[in-house]
């Protein structure tokens, strides 16, 4: 009975294509890719068998300071490189409604504005002319490709990843509500990068201009600077796809893994694990290394492999519009499983930096009060935890951190009730913060935190 009901939502899915008035060359590769990634969602099992994984093998993974490194004089490893960005996100954490690579992250300086400064730096210091790739979703292509007119950047060039419906949770049929307009529609998530570049056109293009070696990172990791001793690596030793890996910590339980199964390295991700073994995945004693989600990959590889790079599905559950509904994606670490001569990359936490919430925000803006040095280690990343119910906002924080804090030595700071704070104020150690009246409450310049849980009444 459920093989029928499953042919039958199939072919309802047929007929929802049918009836798009878009019926471009692109809108119907991106019909294809749903369609596969409904099959998925529709029959395959969506866990995994927890008796059937292993520990990937000491001989897939090597150290980033075991790499050999670069001879500084060569320059044709940079130019056999591309570094693609993923921008495909907004900044709805943050309370922001554009590309999230154009918050404004500290005088002037956006997400996007940094990447494009720390490219232009590699390039002149190692003089090569590697280029520097967005790819963007219908939400952040627009907003992005005006940003990138306005600053006249010259070597910043932007592709399109595909475009699927969203789900009904309850019918699982695709949402056809006039009013919904985009809010009915998803890009796939970023495994469909290899997909995007097929169907843009651009991968042959890069192929044809000689580049082998794509670097890929999400746009708002300001630790993610290119590393040349890997793509030399890739290339001198011909391995197909690298994922970067770090030490994983309490701050990271969500984080996928790498595991084997049947002789193959695959990315394990929450939604794929069996609820009863929740706590082991979120255990960093079961699983000490999570995916930085730098990744690197062999363009010949891409085209040898295409049309057949798979990944596990991922069902995305989300409320839109007061409506429950489901997002079908797969991830770019979930494609590693393709690429049979494949590594693990084990790097130091600074090539880790991601801005998923305003805590993260406000100790990005702390360390990088000098945008100049962006390039520079920036050391642990304190957990910072925010008042939601005060701190709603980027321009919420911006008010009330006016100035970069000193952070070097902080591990945990937390601030809790309306909180405004002067210049050079210090942290060190575990700070807690709490305003329990009802006015708003002035950190004078020059304060010093140690260890310290404050109350103010």
């Amino acid at each position: 009975m459920e093989s029928l009901t499953n042919e039958h939502l199939k072919k309802k899915i047929d007929e929802f294509f049918q009836r798009q008035k878009d019926q471009s060359e692109i809108a119907l590769k991106d019909a294809e890719i749903f369609k596969d990634l409904y099959k998925q969602f529709l029959e395959h099992q969506h866990h995994i068998d927890w008796n059937s994984w292993k520990y990937i093998k000491e001989e897939s993974q090597v150290t980033l300071e075991n790499i050999q490194q670069l001879d500084l004089t060569r320059t044709d490893i940079g130019n056999k490189l591309v570094v693609i960005k993923l921008n495909g996100g907004l900044g709805t954490t943050m309370g922001c409604k554009k590309a999230k690579s154009l918050v404004e992250v500290i005088d002037g300086y956006s997400f996007l504005d940094l990447a494009v400064l720390e490219h232009e730096k590699m390039c002149n210091t190692f003089g090569v002319k590697t280029p520097l790739y967005l790819m963007n979703s219908f939400y952040t292509d627009e907003d992005t490709k005006e940003h990138i007119s306005k600053k006249q950047y010259t070597n910043v060039r932007t592709f399109l990843q595909s475009k699927c419906p969203r789900l009904d949770a309850e019918t699982k049929l695709p949402i056809e509500d006039d009013e919904w307009k985009e809010d009915a529609w998803c890009p796939p998530g970023h495994g469909n990068i290899f997909q995007s570049l097929e169907n843009s056109g651009l991968l042959d293009e890069l192929i044809s201009e000689g580049r082998e070696i794509v670097f890929v990172s999400n746009i708002d990791n300001t630790g993610a600077l290119v590393s040349l001793p890997i793509a030399q690596m890739m290339l001198e030793k011909r391995v197909d796809y690298v994922m970067e890996c770090t030490d994983k910590t309490k701050v990271d339980i969500k984080g996928g893994t790498l595991i084997e199964i049947n002789n193959q390295m695959m990315h394990l991700e929450m939604p794929q694990v069996p609820i009863e073994h929740l706590k082991d995945f979120c255990s960093t004693e079961v699983f000490k290394i999570f995916n930085t989600n730098n990744i690197w990959f062999n363009l010949n590889a891409v085209k040898r492999l295409l049309p057949n790079i798979r990944s596990e599905i991922i069902v995305n559950k989300k409320n839109v519009r007061g409506r429950d509904v489901l997002q079908l994606e797969f991830s770019i670490g979930g494609c590693i499983k393709n690429f049979p001569n494949a590594l693990c990359v084990h790097v130091q936490r600074p090539r880790f930096r991601p801005v998923k919430n305003l805590g993260d925000f406000l100790s990005l803006r702390s360390f990088f009060a000098d945008p100049e040095n962006v390039s520079d280690k920036l050391g642990s990343t304190p957990i910072v935890s925010l008042d939601s119910s005060v701190y709603t906002n980027v321009e919420e924080v911006v008010k009330r951190f006016p100035y970069p804090l000193d952070m070097k030595k902080c591990t945990e700071f937390k601030v809790v009730g309306d909180v405004f704070f002067g210049k050079d104020v210090r942290l060190h150690g575990n700070v807690t913060i709490e305003n329990k009246t009802r006015e708003p409450v002035h950190i004078p310049d020059g304060s010093s935190f140690e260890d310290e849980n404050k109350i103010i009444l």
